[in-house]
């Protein structure tokens, strides 16, 4: 028979695609989810462990372990439903976008059915508990990692290996939010070095660079936030969501420059987080855009 418990559960993921739909409390919703989703990791992990550990040792532990997997399926549903809602709100797409939403409603989906399972009194139920426990604690942490790539970059982990030297200058740059600890004013954002601007800008030799480093990490093939990709030459000329990316001979109508052109305390400036593009690649790239904005149909930036 199916408990109230399963039936709760079920219920909740059922409901979940919808309510985080729902145009109201989406805003909202979304803000839960960076707090919420550490609960699923660690409980999911921690009563695997106990239960690895005590389950040749009788059945004392098994209110423990129950009682953790409850509170991890319930913090796993309230992660993945933030998390759909977060997606909305920052019209993010892209492989690693995708990934980690199937891998958090996965996780979602096995942590309730490891609950489940392990408070059923049936045989089966009791064999495919734990490895439901697994495959939940699996499915989580390569959820977690995607979700540092999404917010880090793809270099996240592998940045403790850098030389000190290298990680103490990535650490001194500023970021939007960041404040003074002494007056609580927002620090004004850095420009990246100012250079030459070229008379008849190249897209290889001057525009690449540039999008490599500012613009790929959210607008590339990993990420396309708001719909916009500017690794490949089709895409960028199609624009996102926002409207036309690129258009040759007006920059004043290309987002790609008007966003980058913004003042520094706007809070709508490209690139949204580390140092702004310099005013010399500011004109470069409107020089650019002004002259036809000439892409070469075989030159990408992965």
């Amino acid at each position: 028979m199916i408990s109230r418990f399963s039936l709760l559960l079920f219920s909740a993921l059922a409901a979940a695609p919808a309510f985080a739909a729902a145009n109201t409390p989406v805003a909202v919703v979304s803000r839960l989810h960076m707090p919420v989703l550490h609960f699923p990791i660690a409980l999911l992990i921690v009563a695997l462990v106990i239960e690895l550990l005590m389950r040749r040792r009788g059945d004392g532990h098994r209110s423990a372990v129950g009682a953790l997997l409850v509170l991890a399926a319930a913090a796993a549903i309230v992660t993945a439903v933030s998390g759909l809602a977060l997606e909305r709100v920052e019209e993010a797409e892209g492989v690693v976008v995708e990934r980690h939403e199937i891998l958090g409603i996965a996780t979602a989906v096995l942590a309730s059915l490891a609950a489940i399972a392990y408070r059923s009194t049936a045989a089966f139920a009791g064999k495919v508990a734990l490895p439901l426990m697994g495959l939940s604690a699996i499915a989580v942490m390569v959820a977690s990692h995607l979700g540092g790539t999404l917010v880090h970059g793809a270099d996240y982990f592998t940045k403790v290996f850098e030389p000190a030297g290298e990680k103490r200058v990535a650490a001194s740059e500023p970021t939007r939010g960041s404040r003074d600890e002494d007056d609580g004013d927002a620090v004004a954002r850095d420009r990246h070095p100012e250079g030459q601007v070229p008379d008849k800008p190249d897209y290889v030799t001057h525009i690449k660079p540039m999008f490599q480093r500012s613009c790929i990490k959210c607008h590339g093939a990993e990420k396309r936030k708001s719909g916009l990709r500017l690794d490949e030459k089709r895409f960028a000329m199609k624009g996102g969501e926002s409207g036309a990316s690129i258009v040759p001979g007006d920059p004043a109508k290309s987002l790609t420059y008007t966003m980058s052109a913004l003042s520094a305390d706007e809070e709508d400036v490209m690139p949204e987080k580390g140092k702004l593009l310099a005013l010399s690649e500011l004109e470069t790239l409107k020089r650019w855009i002004e002259q036809g904005a000439v892409w070469p149909d075989d030159a990408t930036t992965p």
